[in-house]
């Protein structure tokens, strides 16, 4: 018997808001309030006039709100929609030691549930999302090769916005395994689409979304899923990640959840090309910011890293869409090289078929050197830059700004979420952001969440 998929369901019906510890509860705000300036400004991101146009076409049951919109669509379609957002611009949280990104799904499904049961109360909703990203984060860590290695994309992501759900909706371990066993069928990740500067890449969060809903609901109403999702003859782990590291997935689980260890990030880019960004902004810091065209860098980071954001050279030299230019680690050196910054601005068209950018990330070598893996999946970067008169500057570094090893402040924090205002699909009220941080720093005491999306949705 799979005990292990038995165990995760009683461990996600039974989760209490006083078994979480401060760091946990601490990250679960900081996740919400970053997931959400997220959505505002994926709001008008590339591709979303088509991801919208599609739902208000389907229509449906106004349950639940799409944001930056003014409308409602079915919970299932508005978490569609919104996670889409979510992931859009490539500024929701993540963890450095795994290709994982725990709120995007998560977090824009707990608000189409809460609209859908009218309302959800701060403590509920925190528990709700502490064990949907403690879920993800473990399922990342159980299996053998990450995203990076297998190109899978984490087709495990369904499992951890099915436990915020189910936990959210008030499962039973019964029905929660059933949830479970049903979100095994809306699995889906590729990496090739992060390769290819796809779309679809936002889109599989939205898939997410919508399925863990889905999964909740239909066990809600006794419809089955697969009881041994994990480890039964064909369940997840057996068919698609063999010779699992179950420890990492089990143990301390429902004493220590892991969304502590979840990095907030401050460029809007791959996590991938963000230390290679901070070693750029520090030389510019050193040798001043008018660097001259002539410099040139090399980057070296790990083969894994190079494989999803060096190659190839060609596609990364010339972005062809905002999804092209946050998987280019010579765009985006370039451009933190020229203007100081990865802002959501150097994700327009008129950045990044910019030619004096594009001359200068001609300048950005990129190389692979297996010395610089970790334990972080991330690795190391180093960054060398030279001038035409041989000097010479080096920088390393194995942790990127925003980790929990080095923390964006509550001021940078706020900086971005401004930032995420100023893109939003329709006019955000002057101070909106601010107010959000505020509120969310009491987010346990609200009798409802709802409120939280009021001013964006």
């Amino acid at each position: 018997m799979d005990e292990v998929s038995a165990l995760l369901a009683r461990h996600v019906s039974g989760a209490k808001y006083e078994n979480l510890a401060p760091g946990a509860v601490s990250a679960a705000i900081r996740s919400t309030i970053d997931t959400i300036a997220a959505m505002v400004a994926g709001s008008g991101a590339e591709g979303l006039d088509s991801v919208l146009a599609l739902g208000f076409s389907w229509g449906g049951a106004p349950q639940a709100r799409v944001v930056g919109t003014g409308q409602r669509l079915p919970a299932p379609l508005a978490a569609w929609c919104n996670a889409t957002m979510a992931r859009a611009l490539e500024i929701d949280d993540c963890v450095d030691f795994l290709p994982v990104h725990p709120s995007a799904s998560a977090v824009p499904a707990l608000f189409a549930i809460a609209d859908h049961a009218g309302g959800m109360s701060g403590r509920e909703f925190i528990t709700a999302l502490a064990v949907g990203q403690d879920l993800k984060i473990r399922m990342g860590m159980a299996v053998k090769l990450n995203a990076m290695q297998s190109g899978r994309n984490n087709l495990f992501k369904i499992f951890g916005p099915t436990a915020a759900v189910a936990r959210a909706l008030g499962l039973n371990a019964g029905q929660t395994q059933h949830a479970l066993g049903i979100a095994f069928s809306h699995a889906v990740g590729d990496g090739q689409c992060a390769l290819e500067g796809a779309l679809a890449l936002r889109l599989q969060q939205g898939i997410v979304a919508q399925g863990a809903i889905v999964s909740g609901l239909l066990a809600q109403k006794g419809f089955t899923g697969a009881r041994e999702f994990l480890l039964g003859r064909w369940g997840y782990l057996r068919s698609f990640e063999p010779d699992p590291d179950l420890a990492a997935l089990t143990d301390g689980l429902g004493s220590r959840f892991l969304g502590e260890l979840i990095s907030i990030k401050p460029h809007a880019s791959c996590r991938a090309t963000h230390q290679a960004i901070d070693l750029t902004l520090e030389l510019r810091r050193e040798r001043g910011a008018d660097l001259p065209d002539t410099v040139r860098v090399r980057v070296t980071v790990s083969p894994e890293v190079e494989n999803l954001v060096g190659l190839p050279r060609s596609a990364r030299l010339r972005p062809s869409s905002s999804a092209d230019a946050q998987f280019s680690l010579p765009y985006t050196v370039a451009a933190a090289l020229r203007r100081g910054r990865v802002s959501l601005a150097e994700l327009d068209a008129e950045s990044y078929a910019d030619e004096r950018l594009l001359r200068l990330a001609e300048r950005v070598e990129t190389r692979a050197d297996s010395a610089m893996r970790t334990e972080q999946v991330v690795g190391a970067t180093r960054l060398e830059a030279w001038w035409p008169d041989g000097t010479r500057w080096v920088g390393e570094t194995r942790a990127a700004k925003g980790s929990p090893a080095s923390p964006v402040s509550n001021e940078e924090h706020l900086e971005k979420l401004a930032a995420c205002s100023q893109r939003a699909r329709r006019p955000v009220p002057n101070g909106a952001m601010r107010q959000l941080q505020q509120v969310c720093a009491t987010l346990d005491e609200l009798d409802d969440v709802r409120v939280l999306l009021d001013a964006f949705a």
